[in-house]
């Protein structure tokens, strides 16, 4: 079984697809929840890719993490715009998600 799942972030995603779909905008939601996946897909490579290199320097670790975190914040963005403007999504489900998915990924860091 692979530790690595989050779970609780999962659950949390999976929850407010279900209440936002009682309203039609489930899909919305669930667009949400996947750009939190994403982001937690990117830290968790970030995370894997400076632990295999244990001899960087603190320079390279810091240039490193500031990459990590530029291009994080440019995917959910974009994404999230794209989600706006191009599939026209409902806002508020779709902010509610990504938000309710990254509140998942801090309780699984923290559990």
């Amino acid at each position: 079984m692979n530790n690595n799942v989050p779970k609780i972030q999962l659950t949390i995603i999976l929850a407010s697809v279900v209440y936002f779909s009682t309203i039609d905008a489930g899909i919305s939601a669930f667009y949400g929840g996947i750009i939190s996946l994403i982001n937690t897909a990117l830290i968790n490579r970030h995370m894997q890719k400076c632990s295999n290199s244990m001899t960087m320097d603190a320079q390279t670790s810091v240039a490193m993490m500031a990459v990590s975190v530029i291009t994080r914040m440019m995917m959910a963005a974009g994404l999230t715009l794209i989600g706006f403007f191009l599939l026209e999504l409902n806002s508020e489900a779709l902010i509610f998600g990504l938000v309710f998915g990254l509140i998942g990924f801090l309780i699984d860091k923290v559990k």
